[in-house]
């Protein structure tokens, strides 16, 4: 039985999804399909457009069988975490053989020739990276010219040019690529990796040409839809997604479960950290250097989080990056708080969302071979005398999240709290 692994958001479910899932399962003859989904609040600091019971519904119409929780702490982080917390989950199941995603290289040689390279950190890369750094690069570039100059300075077993490295390290789909590989080096996963090259719009396009388009040009269009007024799917959105992903979101909008964006959170983030003192910004996951007082001054002037980030944004400190600082401060995901599951190696459960029949019979098999506890009702665990700590911690996390997201909701009936403790799994037939 072969069981293939994939890592998403879906944010929402789009034809470029469905084509990588189906291309996937074709090129190992999949069995079945075990897909980690994002919680809430998502990779680049965003809300999700609906909830994560929603986007379990089009993962699973979509071909998934059975879909599992990528939990705040890890859905909410720089992609190295975030892709770390997402092998782990997959590698603890003990059940799925093959890792797939998407890329816009299409080539796993060159990619696992860089994953190993940030994955083992050879002195002489950890001494270049250093260097870039302490010119005030940020990151991701400081990372792309230390690997520039370490391949003119290193035999390897594949020699990359200038050009291959930026292209391996500079677009959206690789970086996440690069991020998968490395934690399977790291976790020493038995995991086999595969891609399938990106077709059709890229990551961040906004306009849609075709029939496969960006998800982030699907949020545009439906944030500009909305804001005037016009609450019906765009037939320009319609002819991007199958049909079951537009019927679930038609399904959520008129019950008023979405959607939801970035602007929905502007009040409670100011409000926040204008009544925060500076020493609790520094707590954050990712805030350094002094960043902690240039938030507090940001805030006390702007007008909305797109004016927030405006104002705290720097060469060093991308859009992105504090998009997940605001949020981490949001859902009060400190530092310590992440270096403590880090410490015990990531999610310290696999809490199951959704399933088909297929899917069912997975989990059963799961359930003997899993190296985490599986979750298949939160209230039997949280803040149960027998649940350890580190369960506990994370779920109260989760919980705070759901909670917190759902204030946003157009509909007050959904605002209500603690629907991790009241929703039930989807069965999807």
């Amino acid at each position: 039985m072969k069981i293939l692994g994939i890592i998403a958001e879906y944010n929402p479910f789009h034809n470029g999804h469905q084509y990588h899932l189906k291309e996937s399962k074709t090129l190992i003859q999949a069995d079945g399909v075990v897909c980690v989904l994002s919680s809430n609040f998502l990779q680049r600091g965003e809300p999700a457009l609906v909830d994560k019971w929603e986007r379990t519904k089009m993962a699973l119409a979509g071909g998934a069988d059975l879909v599992i929780e990528l939990p705040m702490p890890y859905a909410l982080r720089s992609a190295e975490f975030f892709a770390y917390g997402a092998v782990s989950l997959l590698n603890a199941t003990g059940v799925v053989d093959y890792i797939s995603f998407g890329s816009e290289a299409g080539n796993l040689n060159k990619l696992n020739q860089i994953a190993r390279i940030l994955a083992n950190e050879p002195e002489e890369f950890t001494r270049l990276l250093g260097n870039h750094l302490s010119k005030g690069l940020s990151y991701p570039d400081a990372r792309t010219r230390a690997l520039i100059d370490y391949f003119k300075q290193t035999d390897t077993e594949i020699s990359l040019d200038q050009n291959e490295v930026k292209f391996l390290t500079s677009n959206p789909n690789n970086i996440l690529g690069l991020e998968y590989l490395k934690a399977i080096h790291r976790l020493e996963s038995k995991l086999i990796p595969i891609t399938i090259p990106r077709k059709g719009a890229g990551y961040h396009d906004k306009k849609i040409e075709g029939e496969i388009a960006s998800a982030t040009a699907i949020r545009k269009i439906l944030s500009e839809k909305w804001r005037n007024g016009d609450e019906l799917l765009d037939k320009e959105i319609l002819k991007t997604m199958p049909e079951s992903s537009c019927n679930i979101l038609r399904s959520a909008f008129s019950k008023g479960k979405g959607p939801i964006f970035i602007d929905d959170f502007s009040l409670q983030i100011l409000t926040l950290l204008r009544r925060a003192k500076t020493e609790e910004i520094a707590n954050l996951f990712d805030v350094r250097g002094g960043l902690e007082n240039r938030i507090k001054e940001a805030a006390e002037q702007a007008t909305s989080i797109h004016d927030l980030i405006e104002r705290i944004k720097t060469k060093r400190y991308t859009w992105t990056r504090i998009q997940r600082i605001l949020f981490h401060f949001l859902l009060n995901l400190t530092s310590l708080e992440c270096e403590y599951f880090d410490q015990l190696g990531g999610p310290q459960y696999i809490r199951v969302l959704g399933f088909t029949p297929r899917g069912q019979h997975i989990l059963a098999k799961m359930k003997n071979l899993a190296r985490l506890p599986i979750i298949t009702r939160v209230a039997s665990y949280y803040n149960r005398p027998e649940t350890p700590e580190p369960i506990n911690r994370m779920l109260e996390l989760e919980i705070l999240t759901t909670n917190l997201y759902s204030l946003a909701m157009p509909n007050p009936v959904y605002r209500r709290s603690n629907r991790d403790l009241l929703e039930k799994i989807i069965i999807w037939k």
